[in-house]
């Protein structure tokens, strides 16, 4: 029972009954070999974590309800990855969270001399020596961590370990994200890290209130220019729709930090993203509200996506040394 005594302790025969942690695997169709864990925290949270794709977060249901968009893609397995071109939004099941990263943000090009698809191959990379163990808190409640190994490297080129963590406490709807980068080669390295976190109805539809402190907001394209007065505004679901990327400078409050929300007044449900301007500088905003692609991107990352590719003069993102090591956390809290 760990260094501190389960409060509910007299009262439960297997901590399954306070929260549940549970794996299985998908077997039909292109999702064929896809496993997952499934996190029920005990009070409104439940989290679908795919390890084969980079432990990234497939879906978020809070109070029974969906937070996130999910793609007529669906949960493919990462052996069906083509980085060619687009090829990436074949495999995009879109999700709470898409990891972009390591070695690429943004479209396809030759980064290390090397080409690189659409947000790198974080996401379609499976992780190794993946776990879910369970812990107690300081004030005696149940907690689950899940984690695992993501790595990138080949010969002639990086040596990149992610050690990435899920934090969940019962009852408490939030999760932590915990991630390392590790340089393992013998070479300095930049690398370049998106969390590409995304929301979808019934969290989002025409109504839903967006709170994002932005103290600069520049258009990605012309597109985007023409309804920069509505940035912040959620429509409902129109055809055609040009997705409408934005590029915003967050304020930080005075621990440096950054946070946005949404809510949902009309189903009283809401989510709040916080994560570290310092660690997390750049931010962009993917508003897709069309018809059957209606969703709303909000990503922090460590280099501007429309910048140099790392390697390259001029690139914002950071360099490991050998053996240098870099710690990002993003916190997922969800409300009534």
């Amino acid at each position: 029972m760990s260094d501190h005594r389960l409060k509910e302790a007299e009262y439960i025969g297997c901590e399954e009954q306070l929260m549940t942690c549970f794996e299985g695997m998908l077997t039909d169709g292109p999702s064929a070999g896809v496993k997952f864990i499934q996190v029920e925290n005990g009070g409104g949270l439940s989290a679908r974590i795919l390890p084969g794709r980079g432990l990234d977060l497939y879906q978020v249901r809070f109070a029974g309800q969906n937070m996130n968009y999910l793609s007529p893609a669906g949960a493919r397995s990462a052996r069906l990855y083509d980085g060619r071109e687009d090829h990436f939004l074949r495999n995009f099941y879109v999700g709470q969270l898409t990891t972009g990263g390591l070695q690429n943000l943004g479209p396809e090009r030759r980064v290390y001399g090397e080409m690189q698809g659409l947000h790198g191959r974080f996401d379609n990379t499976e992780a190794s020596g993946v776990f879910c163990r369970r812990f107690v808190t300081e004030d005696g409640r149940a907690g689950l961590e899940v984690g695992g190994t993501i790595r990138e490297g080949r010969i002639f080129g990086e040596n990149l370990k992610t050690e990435r963590l899920y934090r969940f406490t019962e009852g408490t709807d939030t999760i932590t994200l915990t991630d390392t980068v590790t340089n393992e080669g013998f070479l300095p390295r930049q690398f370049a890290l998106l969390y590409h976190i995304n929301f979808g109805y019934p969290l989002l539809e025409e109504g839903t209130h967006l709170t994002l402190d932005s103290e600069e907001v520049k258009p990605r394209t012309d597109e985007a220019a023409k309804y920069l007065n509505t940035w912040n505004a959620i429509e409902a679901p129109s055809a055609p729709y040009p997705e409408r990327c934005y590029f915003h400078r967050l304020r930080r409050d005075a621990d440096g930090m950054c946070e946005y929300q949404l809510y949902n007044e009309k189903r009283k449900i809401g989510a709040a993203v916080r994560f570290s301007g310092e660690a997390l500088p750049y931010f962009c905003e993917w508003k897709m509200l069309g018809k059957g692609e209606y969703v709303l991107g909000l990503e922090p990352s460590n280099t501007f996506m429309d910048g140099p590719a790392p390697g390259e003069e001029g690139c914002g993102a950071p360099v490991l040394q050998p053996g240098e090591s870099r710690t990002y956390m993003v916190e997922f809290r969800y409300f009534r």
